[in-house]
Parts: C-alpha cells; structure tokens; sequence
C-alpha cells in the first residue's frame, strides 16, 4: 500500500499503495480487491504544488534499516521533522521540533504501530502491514491488518450535524468515475500526522482520493489535509 499527502491549514500529499495480492481487472467502479501494502518508505510525498507535508530536517534525515555501502547492517536513525515548515502554527512546530529532539536523545515515544493504538488519518497510512477494502453497496470498510484499526466509509451520505469525536472520524464517500472520495470530519486531537509526530486539532478535515494505477497493481492516494488551528495557509487547489 502506498501513499502521499497536507493544508489552512491545508497539507497535500499523495501515496501509493502496491498490491500484495493481484487485484481485479478495473471497471467503471474500481475494485479495490486483494491485500495492499505501502510503499512510500513511511514519508509523504508532497505534491508538485502547495503546501508540503513535514518531511526530514535536512541535517538529520531518516534512514529506515537496511545495509549500507559496505555491506553491514545498518539501524533506523531518528525521525527528525523539519519544525521550519512556514506552514506550522506555533505550538505545531515547537511540537515537532520537541519530538525530534527527544528521539535524538534516545526518548522516543512509542508510536501506534508499535503498540497497535489507533493512529487517526492520514497516519494509519503509514503502517507497514496489509490493507484491505470491503466494497459493499452503501459502504466500503477499510481493514488494517495491524491491530483493531478499521474505518467505515458511508457511501452516498451526508456527514452528521454534530459527529462525536473519535480516532478514526466520521467517513462519508462516493466513487468519481474510477476514484474513491472519502471526506473525514469529527477526529479528536489525540492522534498525529505522521512519524514525526505532528499533531492536529479537533478541527481536522481530511479528504482522500483512491484511483487505481499500473493496470490495477498499484493505489494512488491522493489527500489533503485541513486545520485551520494547526496550519497557516489555506486549501491548496
């Protein structure tokens, strides 16, 4: 599963997701059949116009595990986010800025996909495990294969009047031709954004684009992000 994404507060950002299982040949409405898995290294990929998402601090940037040029191993080096987002209230990038330090500093917080905690939207994105999507009439049920996460998408519904907070929001949806439009409201302000631990308000607006690509081998996920208390500029077009 891959994807991207960031706002007025406006942040836009975009993803892919890969298929873990061959999905279904694509037709009018897309199917979203079989199992997807991320493949944009737990980063955002920003948009090639608007507001960027947080990404490294360019001094300390993150290495996931792997090898390096000579061949050894190599560790995961500290999510460190670029807290000089022109983009960020105040009390945003003195958050990230915080986080960052603190990893430096070995004090790290656990995140939720290590301790299988809700992680709210778009971070569920991140998450390294299998994703599925149930497609019914009136509703797609979005499952993450790593602990309880599930969200329902209600198709063809407008959103509640007064939805109560929650992790995960509340889904309204509708297909485009061959995209999937999810619009989530209603999030509380217990989650973050992404591993660099940017967080959000109540007032968090997020709407996700799903289209299939590669001849249905791949999900593009193409999002932006709203909050007004979090960020400076306004919905990017």
């Amino acid at each position: 599963m891959r994807k991207t994404w960031l706002t007025g507060g406006v942040i836009l950002v975009s993803s892919v997701l890969v298929s873990a299982v061959p999905a279904s040949s694509q037709t009018k409405t897309p199917d979203f059949g079989g199992a997807w898995q991320s493949a944009h290294d737990r980063k955002f990929i920003p948009a090639a116009t608007g507001p960027s998402p947080i990404m490294d601090d360019p001094a300390h940037p993150h290495q996931a595990r792997g090898r390096g040029a000579n061949g050894q191993d190599t560790g995961t080096t500290p999510w460190v986010g670029d807290y000089r987002n022109p983009n960020l209230r105040p009390w945003v990038a003195d958050a990230v800025k915080k986080s960052g330090d603190d990893d430096m500093a070995g004090h790290s917080r656990p995140t939720a996909e290590a301790t299988c905690y809700p992680a709210g939207v778009p971070g569920i994105m991140n998450f390294f495990e299998p994703v599925y999507f149930l497609q019914r009439a009136g509703e797609v049920t979005i499952l993450y294969q790593r602990g309880p996460n599930i969200r329902h998408v209600y198709l063809d519904k407008p959103h509640s009047a007064h939805p109560a907070p929650s992790w995960y929001g509340e889904s309204v949806g509708h297909y485009e031709g061959d995209t999937l439009v999810v619009d989530t409201i209603g999030f509380n302000d217990k989650s973050v954004l992404d591993n660099y631990r940017t967080p959000h308000s109540d007032a968090l607006h997020v709407i996700e684009r799903y289209r299939l690509t590669d001849g249905g081998k791949g999900i593009q996920v193409d999002f932006t992000i709203d909050d007004p208390k979090a960020f400076k500029i306004g919905r990017a077009h």
